[in-house]
């Protein structure tokens, strides 16, 4: 056999368009009224949401080419997001009714004593009016439960309905979702198309390989809900206000840690152990 060789067929080809990614900024939220947040180790995240891209066609136009997996079994059980219990960011954010410092602390100012705090400024013009209320013990108290059914119901449930046992497509225990699943509860698909937008540097280091692998999520990195609670029908009553108060709205913000850095977050125990003690 002869390899011949005629050089002067030889040809140079530039590509006249640019791989292009599909990327979704991040959401302009522009109804915030303040922002907390939980510490969570990247290493769980990084176990939870993945994808993988096995595509041998190079056809863009298959749904099925890049796989969003949510391996929500992967989720610690000790990590239960609890909105009421994301911490009020230390220093005060734009919102906050009294900033972490001096007699406010930290174990005393989560989503829950902030939204008090709320209530007893409209009602009484003081944040520091909540002794007034003979049932302080109980509003907290109710906020917590309504943060349990927020978690379980809410985003226990979502990551749920999309993950490695329940997604539309595949075989448990590693069912996915495609890109077919347009909308915001394809969560890795969310993810991945934030992370070309707006850190697209990151897919240069992902693994050459049809494995599935983690989103390029990175240390401090921030995975952000948002959360709304409303005061009760008739609390402007109460001190016969003109009108209702507003619904507070609260950005809650995952902050993403070295997995040496551990989930902590205030509690109201003071306890700096791992992951939120309360429910």
């Amino acid at each position: 056999m002869v390899n011949f060789t005629l050089s002067a067929l030889n040809q140079d080809l530039t590509v006249g368009i640019s791989g292009e990614l599909a990327g979704d900024a991040p959401a302009a939220w522009t109804d915030i009224s303040a922002v907390a947040v939980y510490n969570v180790k990247l290493s769980d995240m990084l176990a939870v949401f993945k994808f993988q891209s096995d595509s041998f066609d190079v056809n863009d136009s298959d749904a099925s080419d890049i796989q969003y997996y949510v391996y929500k079994n992967a989720w610690p059980a000790t990590l239960k997001i609890n909105p009421v219990h994301a911490a009020m960011t230390s220093g005060g954010t734009p919102g906050v009714i009294l900033a972490t410092g001096g007699s406010v602390v930290a174990a005393k100012n989560l989503v829950k004593h902030d939204f008090v705090r709320y209530l007893a400024e409209q009602l009484f013009n003081t944040p520091y009016g909540v002794d007034l209320f003979s049932n302080e013990e109980d509003l907290l108290s109710d906020l917590v439960t309504k943060g349990v059914t927020a978690r379980t119901d809410g985003i226990d449930a979502a990551l749920a309905a999309v993950d490695q046992a329940s997604a539309a497509a595949g075989t448990a225990p590693h069912k996915y979702s495609t890109n077919a699943l347009t909308g915001a509860a394809n969560f890795s698909r969310e993810l991945m198309r934030q992370v070309a937008s707006q850190a697209p540097s990151r897919f240069a280091s992902i693994t050459g390989s049809t494995a599935i692998q983690s989103v390029p999520l990175a240390d401090d990195d921030t995975i952000n809900f948002k959360v709304s609670i409303s005061p009760a029908a008739d609390q402007h009553n109460l001190t016969s206000r003109p009108t209702a108060f507003d619904t507070r709205v609260y950005q809650i913000k995952l902050v993403l840690k070295s997995s040496d850095f551990g989930n902590t977050a205030p509690v109201e125990s003071g306890s700096t152990a791992d992951y939120i003690a309360n429910a």
